[in-house]
């Protein structure tokens, strides 16, 4: 019976020093000495998901990255501030949309491509706003949706779509996420696409363990994960032809380049019918292959550059691949164009793709 107690007696002793050692990490350690990256809450609006308006914090990867971002009424990072409906007289507007690349969140909120693409687009004193529109995570499919939803109500003399590698496949593909579902989908059987609705997003019980400063400093700072630890120890197969490029599998994406070719076919023709429609104009831009621009080796990645370029030439939209504009910066002044901790753009790779962008857009 003492044993017994004696065993009690001590579990409860360190259930409690645990507790109080987490307790510290969660209100002093990771808010105060070793501080965890800010992470914006998400909503649900206009059939889109966005971050919840007026937000602000500083977005932290590892010791490299601590850039603010700035979250809008509207629901996006932005270096502008709120968007207006309303047009102004002699202002041209150009929107961006995209992904993580157009958010933006490793470089500070009024330094991304599309506020240099403003800059760019501004000389001797002639005024271009850019308004972007972007989420984490999402594929091609969901910039179509957010296009039609939220993009045209602003009335934008240019569309600039930046098309990331990993966009294709996740179009048609469920892939494991936390609002994933919630972006629009396609569909392709017998060779026809269907759209698939996005199913609404709502802030479940894991919203508030995932903006925990705990969670914030290991999950979103140091990006450790679950498969991160397994993998430590169980270390995942792969085919040993499955190449990691351009922060996806290659091989497995390739093999699939049929799909993409439809799926991509009926975007870029909605693009194009919708541009037709609304009196804009629709400019596709592609990442490179940032490996293949650093060591000089082909890529079979840029396939997927060769294939956009193709399509968009059918329908008719206007087309710049960043991996020439990288490839040619790179030889001019080495120069890398992501983090070491990050492949995200940094600073100076939202400069380059802005020109390039720049370019292809003033000579329209």
């Amino acid at each position: 019976m003492q044993r017994l107690k004696n065993f009690a007696l001590n579990s409860g002793l360190v259930a409690a020093s645990l507790m109080v050692g987490l307790l510290f990490c969660e209100f002093v350690l990771f808010r105060f000495v070793f501080l965890a990256s800010d992470v914006p809450a998400n909503t649900y609006a206009n059939g889109l998901v966005r971050y919840a308006p007026n937000q602000s914090g500083i977005w932290r990867v590892e010791n490299e990255i601590a850039a603010p971002y700035a979250i809008n009424a509207q629901g996006w990072n932005s270096g502008v501030g709120d968007y207006a409906v309303a047009r102004t007289p002699g202002v041209a507007r150009v929107a961006v949309v995209g992904d993580s690349m157009v958010e933006a969140m490793q470089v500070a909120h009024d330094r991304s491509m599309s506020e240099r693409l403003a800059g760019e687009l501004s000389p001797d004193g002639k005024r271009t706003e850019v308004y972007r529109f972007a989420m984490s995570g999402a594929p091609l499919s969901q910039y179509l949706h957010m296009i039609e939803r939220e993009v045209l109500t602003y009335r934008p003399d240019w569309i600039v779509v930046l098309l990331i590698h990993n966009d294709f496949d996740e179009t048609f593909q469920f892939v494991q996420g936390r609002y994933t579902s919630s972006f629009l989908k396609l569909r392709v059987e017998d060779g026809k696409v269907e759209e698939v609705a996005p199913v609404p997003w709502r802030a479940g019980l894991t919203e508030w363990a995932r903006h925990s400063a705990t969670a914030r400093f290991w999950y979103y700072r140091w990006r450790v994960r679950v498969d991160t630890i397994r993998d430590l120890f169980l270390p995942a197969a792969r085919a040993d032809t499955d190449r990691w490029e351009a922060n996806i599998e290659s091989e497995p994406l390739l093999r699939q380049l049929a799909t993409i070719r439809v799926t991509t076919d009926y975007v870029f023709a909605r693009l194009a019918a919708l541009a037709e429609r609304e009196g804009t104009r629709v400019l596709l831009a592609m990442d490179g292959v940032r490996a293949a621009t650093y060591s000089g080796r082909p890529s079979g990645l840029l396939a997927l550059n060769r294939l956009c370029a193709e399509l968009a030439a059918r329908h008719g939209l206007p087309f710049v691949d960043l991996h020439a504009a990288f490839s040619a910066d790179w030889a001019a002044h080495r120069r890398r164009f992501e983090y070491e901790a990050d492949y995200h753009w940094n600073e100076y790779g939202h400069a380059v793709a802005a020109r390039a962008v720049a370019g292809a857009i003033g000579k329209r």
